[in-house]
C-alpha cells in the first residue's frame, strides 16, 4: 500500500472584506494526507467549538493523496472577543494544531 503522510495545515483568518460585511469565516486547509481518516476540532481559547463547524469530506488529490477543509463561522464579535482560535487536526494518531490571533490581523 501507499505510505502513510502527515497533512500540512494551513490556517486563514476572517478577510477583511468579510468583517465589513459582518461575517468572520476561518478556514482550515487539510492537504497532502494518507490514508482519508481524520478528525478535526476547533478551539476558542483552548476550550472546544462545536457550532458552526463545517467539514469537508477528504478528497483525492491528482498525487493519490487526500485533502479537505473544515470551516467555522462566527460573528466579528466572536472573532474580536477571543484572543486565539485554533484549528487542530488529528490523523493516524498525531496531531497538527494552527493558531491564529485576532488581534494580530484587525
Amino acid at each position: 500500500g501507499q505510505p502513510k503522510s502527515a497533512p500540512s495545515v494551513t490556517l486563514f483568518p476572517p478577510s477583511n472584506e468579510e468583517l465589513s460585511a459582518n461575517k468572520a469565516t476561518l478556514v482550515c486547509l487539510i492537504s497532502d494526507f494518507y490514508p482519508s481518516g481524520l478528525t478535526v476540532a476547533w478551539k476558542a481559547d483552548g476550550n472546544p467549538v462545536t457550532q458552526g463547524v463545517e467539514t469537508t469530506k477528504p478528497s483525492k488529490q491528482s498525487n493519490n493523496k487526500y485533502a479537505a477543509s473544515s470551516y467555522l463561522s462566527l460573528s466579528p464579535d466572536q472573532w474580536k472577543s477571543r484572543s486565539s482560535y485554533t484549528c487542530q487536526v488529528t490523523h493516524e494518531g498525531s496531531t497538527v494544531e494552527k493558531r491564529v490571533v485576532p488581534a494580530e490581523c484587525s
